[in-house]
């Protein structure tokens, strides 16, 4: 019993391919004002995060998912990026769902101003 505990610990964590939206506010580098960007307007995205038995974690498509849906609007950035969690279980650490939902605001700079990349 206890070479299985041990074995359990040992691959805990063994397959990770997580990426969730992250952090909703990011260190700015620079001060924006109204004069520097227009809005073009919101994008929406969500994924689900799977996790069985903690040993496999997989899913969802992160910060991408908005920035991609933004550059198809013609936008450089997203701002304003505001994320919804809801978790779902079966018996703790069985079978886990983390379904997000993120929102942000979609901008075009203007006058030479660029996020830097």
């Amino acid at each position: 019993m206890t070479l299985l505990c041990a074995l359990g610990l040992a691959l805990a964590g063994c397959y990770n391919n997580v990426r969730g939206p992250g952090p909703t506010n990011g260190i700015t580098t620079f001060q924006l004002d109204s004069d520097d960007y227009q809005i073009l307007g919101t994008v929406e995205a969500e994924g689900t995060i799977y996790s069985i038995l903690g040993l496999f974690n997989y899913g969802g498509q992160g910060f991408s998912a908005l920035r991609e849906k933004a550059l198809k609007m013609g936008g450089d950035d997203v701002i304003n990026v505001q994320t919804d969690l809801e978790v779902f279980g079966v018996l703790f650490f069985v079978y886990n769902e983390f379904r997000w939902k993120a929102t942000g605001t979609v901008i075009r700079y203007r006058s030479g101003v660029r996020a830097a990349e």
